[in-house]
């Protein structure tokens, strides 16, 4: 590790757990996966941690303290909610991106996970989101607009939701699942984390409708209704890489993930077209 990189670790450390001699800090390791932070695992005295270094401090992170006081959550050292650099224990486990589940499964966990999500702390609008983010790129994509504008969805019976539910941020322990990242949590429609979690896992639309009816037992949901929230799904996606784009944080894959949101919308647009 590069020196003023594992300095800028310690910096942080120091900050947050001031009584930590430095020289008793080791095994520095860079997590690569991280866009809007920097994720480092490390040791002290035999005990492994999580440190979260916040790339852009300022927003406002008491409510997603709230949040990682959830039992599945990760076991919080010490939160700077002001600068937004997190401390918590490192979890052993595998992650969900590596050990793929059928959607009945993904089901149980996603039912579980919103059962535990308290209502009320804040809302999340996704739309909001999309928008500030297409307002800073460059030059929004045109099917992006064209979604946006024609997308017609009301949220129906807002719960509190994760919305980065990615199985980068899901861990199956020997305790059960934890879920990791809680930076978006906030009132939302639940098929919203439902269709992140099934597109992320790489569900087909058979496995996804499956999916969705696990998650939603008796109650029929219309496919009006799930195309909606995966263009909205799609629409995030793509806003927030575009304005990482626009900030400087201009990598390869934040480019992969503009271009292919952009060709997903696409094709939703025009089933949604063709829906009755």
């Amino acid at each position: 590790m590069p020196a003023p990189q594992r300095q800028a670790v310690l910096s942080v450390v120091r900050a947050l757990m001031p009584d930590w001699r430095p020289d008793g800090i080791d095994a520095i390791a860079y997590l690569p996966g991280g866009y809007a932070n920097d994720n480092y695992r490390f040791e002290y005295r035999g005990a492994a941690y999580a440190l979260r270094i916040a790339r852009h401090p300022g927003a406002d992170r008491r409510a997603e303290a709230r949040f990682l006081e959830l039992a599945s959550a990760p076991d919080v050292v010490t939160f700077d909610t002001t600068r937004g650099h997190l401390l918590t224990r490192w979890i052993d486990g595998t992650l969900l991106a590596d050990s793929p589940v059928p959607p009945e499964t993904a089901a149980t966990y996603l039912k579980a996970l919103h059962a535990e999500i308290p209502r009320g702390v804040r809302r999340y609008d996704p739309r909001e989101v999309i928008r500030h983010g297409l307002a800073a790129a460059d030059a929004p994509a045109a099917v992006a607009l064209t979604a946006l504008d024609r997308l017609e969805r009301t949220p129906t019976d807002p719960r509190g939701c994760h919305n980065d539910l990615n199985p980068w941020n899901v861990l199956r322990t020997e305790r059960g699942w934890r879920t990791l990242d809680w930076e978006f949590a906030g009132d939302n429609d639940p098929l919203f984390d439902v269709v992140g979690l099934g597109r992320g896992l790489g569900y087909d639309d058979a496995r996804l409708e499956r999916l969705v009816a696990a998650y939603h037992g008796t109650s029929s949901v219309p496919v009006s209704r799930i195309l909606d929230t995966r263009i909205l799904f799609e629409l995030r996606e793509h806003a927030w890489a575009v304005r990482q784009i626009a900030l400087g944080n201009d990598r390869a894959e934040i480019r992969a993930q503009a271009g292919r949101a952009e060709r997903e919308l696409g094709i939703l647009l025009e089933r949604r077209e063709r829906a009755p």
